[in-house]
């Protein structure tokens, strides 16, 4: 712009005012683009500046006296779009027209009112040009202010789920240690209470009941290899491999009847199961872990002689009752374990409870103890096997 002021200079010629002239009030107009505001300044300072900018561009023209240096127009047109934004930098960019209408206008009154058209034709591409080119940059500018957003909000989101993800596998091995606990308490210990009173039996008869004592030996024995088949199918469970299918039914009175031999109780019996009462494997193992749970309880705490294992179903629930004559339970009816209690009920109540059932325990009315369980079936899978 500068050599195009010396190329064609005012009508007087290339005098040192021009020059001097020219050149400050291109390099005020140039000092005072770089100093624009930014867009976070208020509303009246921006279009202060623009102002400010049009009259120094304004200056410039009419110190060199035609029409050639109106390009210089194109930094406010820029500026105030980029400076106003779309709606408002358009209007405010009208402005570069009034005063580039005030710089042809000495020219063309009156003489030449009919050349308005050709100078303001002159003037109206690069003016395109620069609001396409501003327009451009804007929304340029406004979509990649629009996926930082999305990427700042996409990465708090993903550091929120890996925090999320923590608390999960977090849950995951704690409820899995529950789970491993429950195995191998509803499992081991049920077992090895049975085999302790079998060895306690032999140790009372000693040497002068021998073939008794070796009798009560061979059936801790036998027990052993029962609690370590358990054992193996508790593995085989937790490696997801295909597991061992059998009915509840038969298992249970397998179980009451191996548990009856080792302890000497009388343990009875009674399944009423319909049919058409689809059990979820998880459901009827939670049943047999409960009876073993129960039996087990009676064997250490309730000094009983009796023992009635009642099983029923209807297509809403099925309901397990565990009742002894013993000398009954100091254990609360809600299900809730005293301070002296063990881990048994502990487990057995979470179990019951990620099968949304309901779990009581507490003294019988005919005496003794009684634990009662009722659990849902609605929606249970319906599938004949199950794992113990």
């Amino acid at each position: 712009m500068w050599v195009l002021g010396l190329v064609s200079p005012a009508r007087d010629g290339l005098t040192l005012e021009y020059v001097t002239t020219y050149t400050l009030l291109l390099a005020a107009t140039a000092l005072v683009d770089q100093t624009a505001p930014s867009e976070t300044a208020s509303p009246s300072r921006r279009f202060g500046w623009l102002l400010m900018e049009i009259v120094l561009c304004s200056l410039v023209v009419r110190t060199q006296g035609t029409i050639r240096p109106a390009l210089i127009y194109l930094l406010p047109v820029g500026r105030a779009i980029l400076l106003l934004g779309e709606r408002a930098g358009l209007l405010a960019s009208l402005l570069v027209w009034l005063a580039y209408a005030i710089n042809i206008a000495p020219g063309a009154w009156p003489d030449h009112l009919g050349d308005f058209p050709n100078y303001l034709s002159f003037f109206l591409p690069p003016y395109a040009v620069a609001v396409i080119l501003s327009l451009a940059i804007v929304r340029q500018e406004r979509a990649r202010r629009r996926m930082q957003t999305l990427y700042d909000q996409l990465r708090v989101a993903h550091d929120e789920l890996q925090a999320l993800h923590q608390e999960v596998r977090s849950a995951a091995v704690a409820e899995e240690r529950n789970r491993l606990a429950r195995e191998i308490h509803d499992s081991l210990a049920h077992y090895l209470t049975v085999a302790n009173v079998q060895l306690e039996a032999a140790e009372r008869l000693g040497i002068a009941r021998a073939e008794m004592a070796f009798e009560h030996v061979r059936r801790a024995r036998r027990l052993t290899l029962d609690c370590l088949q358990d054992v193996r199918r508790s593995v085989v469970a937790m490696r997801a491999a295909t597991l061992e299918e059998l009915s509840l039914e038969p298992s249970l009175q397998r179980l009451i009847s191996e548990f009856a031999d080792s302890t000497g109780l009388r343990v009875e019996l009674e399944i009423a199961l319909p049919v058409n009462v689809p059990l979820a494997p998880e459901l009827a193992q939670a049943l047999y872990r409960a009876v073993q749970e129960g039996l087990t309880n009676v064997q250490r705490h309730a000094d009983a002689t009796r023992v009635e294992v009642i099983l029923n179903a209807s297509s809403e629930s099925v309901t397990l009752q565990i009742q002894d004559n013993g000398v009954g339970s100091a254990l609360a009816t809600n299900g809730r374990p005293s301070a002296s209690s063990g881990y048994g009920l502990i487990g057995l109540r979470e179990r019951v409870a990620l099968l949304e059932g309901q779990l009581s325990f507490g003294p019988s009315p005919g005496g003794g103890s009684c634990l009662s369980i009722s659990l849902p079936v609605r929606g249970s899978p319906s599938i004949g096997g199950w794992s113990a």
